[in-house]
């Protein structure tokens, strides 16, 4: 009677962690000048793409002023922090510190010389902020966020 409990137990668990949807599984569709995106589960609206050629996954943040990049990703992309900023984040106040990109790009759209900020974290996960997704015509369809370049 015990092992069948314990059997029980670890076929729902097994179910449970089979059909998560983990975090930053939304999807996308790229056509001609837009992007079309479903979002993961939890609401959340996830891209594919580069900076300075290095392969990123970003998160659309409506309320990020700023592209966001962890410290410990920023370190591997080779970007230096020029001056020390102080974040308000949902969280609390953060130390960051300002940077340019050279080249940022996702879908089929290509942005240089953006601003960014090197926060702290090990995170792989950029936040793509308002200074890029302002460039851009945003709109819901349902579920489904498109960007369509002004």
């Amino acid at each position: 009677m015990f092992l069948i409990v314990w059997l029980i137990f670890f076929a729902l668990m097994f179910v449970f962690f089979y059909s998560y949807d983990y975090v930053g599984q939304s999807k996308y569709q790229i056509n001609p000048g837009m992007v079309t995106i479903t979002p993961d589960k939890q609401g959340h609206y996830y891209l594919d793409g580069t900076i300075n050629d290095y392969p990123v996954k970003f998160m659309l943040d409506t309320g990020a002023t700023l592209v966001a990049i962890p410290e410990s990703l920023a370190k591997k992309m080779k970007l230096q922090g020029r001056y020390s900023v102080t974040i308000q984040t949902a969280g609390g106040d953060i130390t960051g510190s300002l940077t340019r990109i050279n080249t940022l790009s996702f879908a089929d759209f290509v942005l240089k010389d953006v601003k960014a900020v090197i926060i702290p974290g090990d995170d792989d996960l950029v936040l793509l902020g308002m200074n890029v997704l302002g460039k851009f015509d945003l709109s819901q369809k349902g579920k489904r966020l498109i960007l369509r370049k002004d």
